[in-house]
């Protein structure tokens, strides 16, 4: 049976880095720590993509990357209270793969909540593969906003340590180095923690498939 083709897809790496100490509470949609946010159980971080592969039509994304930055409901849990981004596309992208990109990732965020804007940037990935395995570094640059930096947590064998998503994949666990963000678009859009947690895995979206967790 052929394998189906979708309408468009993305895939590649995830890398995740906020403002809660790791593992994030909002993984169990539980409170967040409120000493470390004004008082407050919300949560701030950023969702970068690399896109390994990807179509929309016969537009290719492949090597593109795109970013969330984000506020959590404040109070958080709050059932229906949405989540707000700001959508970043790579600045290499030309209008049609940018249009594309925007359309996917607007549409994907509406599990969340609310798109802010959408704004065009120099964004640069890297990921360092350690010990051969699943576990990596990471270092994230958007520039003028966004500044991160990850090592991986590690079992004593060095295997990586993870959790499992709501649908079952493992998400890989880390911690910040660097973890600096400022653009006034994002109501809660200023920080400096490191320290904090980070997750990490492979990324799939399709029009079957909104979420980009495992």
């Amino acid at each position: 049976m052929a394998e189906r083709k979708f309408d468009w897809l993305v895939s590649g790496d995830c890398v995740e880095g906020c403002t809660s100490p790791p593992v994030c509470p909002g993984y169990w949609n539980s409170p967040m720590q409120a000493q470390l946010h004004n008082g407050h159980s919300q949560c701030e971080g950023v969702w970068t993509f690399n896109i390994k592969q990807g179509y929309y039509g016969d537009i290719n994304l492949g090597g593109l990357l795109v970013a969330y930055g984000f506020n959590s409901p404040s109070p958080f849990p709050q059932p229906q209270a949405p989540w707000r981004t700001i959508i970043y596309i790579d600045e290499k992208a030309n209008k049609r793969q940018a249009e594309a990109l925007e359309e996917v990732f607007a549409l994907c965020w509406q599990v969340m909540g609310e798109v802010i804007t959408v704004k065009r940037a120099k964004i640069e990935f890297h990921k360092e593969p350690v010990d051969s395995g699943l576990v990596a570094r990471y270092r994230v640059q958007i520039e003028g906003v966004y500044n991160f930096a990850a090592r991986p947590f590690r079992t004593t064998d060095k295997k990586p340590r993870y959790i499992n998503s709501y649908w079952g994949g493992h998400i890989y666990l880390g911690i910040s180095e660097v973890n600096e963000f400022s653009d006034p678009d994002l109501p809660r859009g200023e920080w400096n923690a490191p320290g904090m947690s980070v997750t990490y895995y492979d990324f799939i979206l399709n029009p079957d498939k909104h979420h980009w967790l495992p």
